[in-house]
């Protein structure tokens, strides 16, 4: 309501108020439609008035606008002396004085605090004040966050894959799709190892078919070994065998693969904690119509799908290959070509690549070598201090093709032979353990 408006409402009140002035304030209130502290507030201010003596039409337009103090103004030179004390007082102290010891010292300069007087400023009181002055006068560093925009793969190419944990229930492997934001395929199970993870990984691609790359953790239920120029996994040759690019990524560095993050942390937060299924069994339904939802019909505010689905948002998507019938199971030799291994010659004159052990003979007992991989000869170069002596054969090669499903049940028995050496390995560890 306008001022105008508000000064016919409250002539309206005085008008009540001088044909019945027995009336209450509550009747007043809802004779004028108003709430009952506003016509007890102006019933009091017209009844003080009218005692008075003086005109009505001054109450009635109101008190004044006007702020009931000026904001003060806090002198250029004031600044000057913050940051004048801020440089001086460190040599005094030995360190960076703080807000504190600047007000201790800025209230005890009589020339300021005279100049002060005479241009009607004021010194600050507040060490949030000392803070302002001295980040706009650049005493304070200022963190400076860089954004590295995610340049998104083509559709259905790089999938990330991770896993979820709902405490020790149970364990969910999620595959996202970076190019469209798409969650390719969920799995759940009481807990994850070498052998589970590949069969729910080989499960994903004969449904879905092949992306070109899939980034994963630094997992050693994925890559088996953390070590930079460890053998790879069943789980990384038998991608690399289908024509598929593993891509693990350094330790700490989830960044690297944002989009499986939060679809895991998403997840969790629509579906698996509302709902609380108590075992992976319960959990796989559940996961699958949030598979459908998510793709379907929830609206996703990525870049790529602009507050749509992702399968509103990429209608028409590529149609990739299928698992080959064949697979060549030393395929995997041509991505590792001129990759090497260094270890050290143990005194037997022994290196172990594996868990195969290689023979290079008593003369480099003690020694650093290192074994490069010739794919097309299918052997290890023997490099010692730049000098390849001699070619050492690969074991373990099948040399024949075969078709996946042998294939998949050999990978599914090395990573199954690698969770028992895993095993084996902790109750080792368990039983060196000091006991108090």
């Amino acid at each position: 309501m306008s001022t105008t408006d508000w000064v016919f409402e409250r002539n309206r009140l005085a008008i009540l108020m001088q044909d019945h002035p027995d009336w209450p304030a509550s009747l007043l209130a809802a004779a004028c439609g108003h709430s009952l502290s506003w016509a007890k507030r102006w019933r009091r201010k017209i009844l003080n008035h009218i005692t008075e003596q003086g005109p009505l039409s001054t109450v009635l337009q109101g008190g004044s606008r006007a702020p009931l103090s000026r904001p003060k103004i806090l002198l250029s030179s004031v600044r000057d002396a913050v940051l004048s004390f801020r440089d001086q007082l460190r040599e005094v102290y030995n360190r960076l004085p703080g807000p504190k010891t600047l007000l201790y010292h800025l209230h005890r300069d009589p020339v300021l605090r005279q100049q002060v007087q005479e241009l009607g400023g004021y010194l600050p009181q507040s060490t949030r004040t000392i803070w302002q002055i001295l980040k706009d006068g650049g005493r304070l560093p200022q963190r400076v966050k860089d954004h590295h925009p995610l340049v998104r793969a083509e559709p259905m190419t790089l999938w990330e894959m991770d896993f979820g944990q709902m405490g020790q229930a149970f364990e969910f492997l999620v595959f996202a799709d970076q190019g469209t934001s798409i969650q390719v395929d969920t799995h759940a199970l009481a807990h994850y190892n070498a052998e589970t993870a590949l069969l729910a990984t080989a499960q994903t691609l004969l449904v879905n078919g092949l992306p070109e790359r899939i980034s994963c953790d630094n997992d050693p239920r994925l890559v088996s070994s953390w070590r930079v120029d460890g053998y790879p996994s069943p789980f990384m040759r038998f991608l690399l065998c289908l024509g598929v690019t593993p891509h693990p990524l350094p330790p700490g560095r989830p960044d690297l693969k944002p989009i499986v993050e939060r679809m895991i942390r998403t997840t969790k937060h629509e579906c698996l904690w509302p709902q609380r299924p108590a075992t992976a069994a319960q959990a796989e339904p559940i996961l699958r119509e949030k598979r459908r939802f998510y793709n379907y019909e929830r609206p996703n505010q990525s870049v790529v799908c602009q507050n749509r689905p992702p399968y509103e948002a990429f209608p028409n998507l590529p149609d990739r290959p299928d698992v080959p019938e064949m697979i060549d199971p030393d395929q995997w030799l041509e991505h590792y070509n001129g990759f090497c291994f260094k270890r050290q010659v143990s005194a037997q004159g022994v290196v172990s690549i594996d868990r195969q052990r290689y023979t290079v003979g008593m003369a480099y007992a003690g020694q650093r070598v290192q074994l490069r991989v010739n794919a097309p000869q299918q052997c290890f170069e023997l490099v010692v201090k730049g000098k390849t002596v001699c070619d050492i054969p690969i074991k373990g090669l099948c040399g024949v093709r075969m078709s996946f499903q042998d294939y998949l049940k050999m990978m599914v028995e090395e990573a199954r032979s690698l969770d028992r050496l895993r095993a084996i390995k902790k109750k080792m560890i368990k039983r060196a353990k000091p006991t108090r």
